[in-house]
């Protein structure tokens, strides 16, 4: 499955390539004999665009090694790392051309286009979008950063070399050459192409938060399972596009044996890996579900800590003789100690004699 997903990724890449380079070559011959700053800008920004897909064949190759000691979880990391080369590859090109552009706005020069130019323009525009919607179109479907985000880049292409066509039809007809004002323009999406083609990538290795529908969609597959009466503490680590491992917390009743918990647990991580492709540590919380001054303790402690702004959940309640022990989420944005301080003064006041242990837990999946 992981074998056929880079094959399919590299075959999209060695596309890629050879349409940039092909569209590169022509630009240039356009630029010199136009003498055309923005033109020749252009076919340099699709040179990185042919490298960018040469680096996303690469990055494809290393991230595809299997684990082994020293890298346990694999290497498919080495995915996102490729589409930062990628993302800063693009930026240093928009921060070159850029350069290049304001010069041609304080020494401007001539430029002489022709109409076999502009459909060559032409012919480039149109490759683009479709090269575009290809490498979006394969790069969703194969979950591929690298590949969404070089698709993207050449729907911004075939933006930028309208305006440049905008530049040659501006010079045809009334002699006037804004080439370096359009160099700019060109240069400037190139530098936000850039930047937004980091962040992704970026954020999940630095350790994003799961989607909330992922999240949701996970949580409400584990509740189906019998014996489940709460889903919670998901947490998902994300080691590359086809592997995550990660942990989750299930409700259970405390009339269960531990022979039935056991076979939950395993049904549940098995569910989850079928689905969605993650391994998964599966921890207990056990439920007073049959003591009805339990059950009501419950929901009266749980209404006091909803009441709290900022208290997002509470979940793995139990209590007993002596103690009274449950976990609560709290917002990124208000002071976990100061409700908890609080919530364990109320607790206690009520319940005189119980002693009160709270855990604060981290919205980790949204």
């Amino acid at each position: 499955m992981k074998q056929s997903r880079n094959n399919q990724i590299t075959k999209v890449s060695i596309v890629g390539i050879g349409a940039n380079a092909v569209i590169a070559t022509f630009k240039v011959i356009v630029g010199l004999l136009s003498n055309s700053v923005a033109v020749l800008l252009d076919a340099i920004n699709n040179v990185s665009d042919a490298l960018s897909s040469a680096i996303t064949i690469i990055g494809i190759k290393l991230a595809g090694r299997k684990p082994d000691s020293k890298h346990p979880f694999g290497y498919g990391r080495v995915e996102y790392f490729s589409a930062i080369l990628v993302a800063g590859i693009i930026f240093a090109a928009g921060v070159s051309s850029m350069i290049e552009s304001v010069k041609a706005i304080i020494n401007p020069e001539p430029t002489s286009f022709t109409w076999v130019s502009v459909m060559v323009i032409v012919v480039a525009i149109v490759g683009k979008l479709l090269l575009g919607r290809y490498f979006q179109i394969r790069g969703k479907a194969l979950n591929s950063d690298a590949l969404v985000a070089s698709g993207l880049e050449a729907s911004f292409d075939a933006v930028l070399s309208a305006a440049t066509l905008l530049g040659a039809a501006v010079s045809m007809i009334w002699s006037i050459n804004i080439d370096g004002y359009i160099g700019v323009i060109i240069s400037a999406f190139i530098i936000k192409t850039g930047i937004e083609t980091l962040l992704d990538p970026l954020g999940k290795v630095v350790g994003k938060r799961v989607q909330g529908d992922l999240a949701a969609a996970i949580k409400s597959k584990v509740n189906e399972v019998p014996g489940v009466l709460g889903a919670y503490d998901l947490i998902l680590h994300d080691y590359g596009p086809d592997t995550a491992i990660g942990s989750i917390h299930i409700e259970v009743s405390d009339t269960l044996s531990s022979h039935q918990i056991q076979k939950i647990c395993r049904r549940v991580s098995a569910l989850i890996y079928s689905e969605f492709k993650a391994v998964m540590t599966v921890g207990i919380y056990v439920m007073n579900d049959t003591d009805a001054d339990v059950i009501a303790m419950r929901e009266d402690i749980r209404q006091m800590a909803m009441s709290q702004d900022g208290v997002q959940q509470m979940h793995g309640f139990y209590a007993d003789e002596e103690d009274i022990a449950f976990d609560i989420v709290i917002s990124f944005d208000h002071d976990a100690p100061t409700i908890c301080h609080w919530l364990e003064e109320q607790i206690v006041l009520k319940y005189p004699g119980k002693k009160v242990h709270i855990t604060t837990d981290t919205n980790y999946s949204g």
